[in-house]
């Protein structure tokens, strides 16, 4: 079956291309890869196709990441679809990792992210999901409690990802409201190898800056997005309503998401 990367990308020249190099990099090749210019004013297309003519780009106009990671699958190929945001890296073990859980019949895979935290706390590294966690199968309460894994570390067939909807719009927490709907329909296969490398600056999209209303706005998608799954029980219902009064008094303070997970633990509010 034909593997497709997705790549979207806005003003991030150099750091995409760094993204198509760890892709071009595998040790088990991707069919192809697709990046999805999201109204780059930096030469961004131009730079991709001069080093990687292989490539395919197409351009959208600030949609925003999720609704131009749909518009990537719309033009590709592939029946595995595997992410990567432009600021990310894919280490050599990515694809053949991935493909080994798919190949057990799953529909959904991921495994583990290192992540890099330049914003709040400089060149602090974290795991995603914490090391020692394997969150596999049945995932919807877990991911209730919180997202634990990012999108440049899955892999999805395509059967299951319009199933599900494709990802959300938005500019924040557009993945965690596609990972739920898709742990409604199928279990979660995982991989515990570090398969990504993420690094957490000051222009990426988890930099929330204390703007607490995208943090609560995300909230309410969450919120919708369970009560309409139709597996919510109480113990959900309360919990998402304890997260949305933790954050209306305390995101104001929170520089990244990572800030908001580390609140959220403190608080008792992401472990059963």
């Amino acid at each position: 079956m034909k593997i497709s990367c997705i790549i979207p990308v806005r003003d991030r020249k150099d750091l995409v291309l760094r993204a198509i190099e760890s892709v071009v990099c595998q040790t088990k090749a991707v069919s192809e890869v697709i990046v999805v210019d999201d109204g780059s004013i930096d030469g961004t297309p131009s730079a991709v196709k001069k080093r990687f003519p292989q490539v395919k780009v197409i351009k959208t106009g600030g949609i925003g990441p999720g609704l131009a990671r749909n518009m990537g699958v719309a033009a590709a190929a592939g029946g595995l679809l595997m992410f990567l945001d432009s600021d990310d890296q894919w280490l050599p073990n990515h694809v053949s990792a991935l493909m080994s859980a798919i190949a057990k019949g799953l529909n959904v895979a991921y495994g583990i992210t290192k992540n890099i935290d330049m914003i709040s706390r400089p060149e602090r590294e974290f795991f995603i999901p914490e090391r020692g966690r394997a969150i596999e199968g049945d995932v919807f309460r877990e991911l209730v409690r919180w997202c634990f894994l990012v999108p440049s570390s899955v892999c999805v067939t395509r059967e299951a990802f319009e199933k599900a909807g494709g990802f959300e719009g938005g500019v924040l927490g557009e993945d965690w409201v596609f990972f739920l709907r898709l742990s409604v329909l199928f279990p979660f296969g995982f991989v515990s190898e570090i398969i990504t490398i993420r690094t957490l600056h000051s222009g990426c999209l988890c930099n929330t800056n204390g703007v607490a209303d995208n943090i609560l706005n995300l909230i309410g998608k969450i919120e919708k997005t369970v009560m309409a799954s139709g597996l919510a029980g109480q113990e959900e219902i309360l919990r998402l309503k304890v997260m949305h009064e933790f954050a209306a008094k305390e995101a104001w303070k929170w520089k990244s998401v990572q800030d908001w997970y580390v609140g959220m633990k403190a608080q008792g509010l992401i472990e059963p």
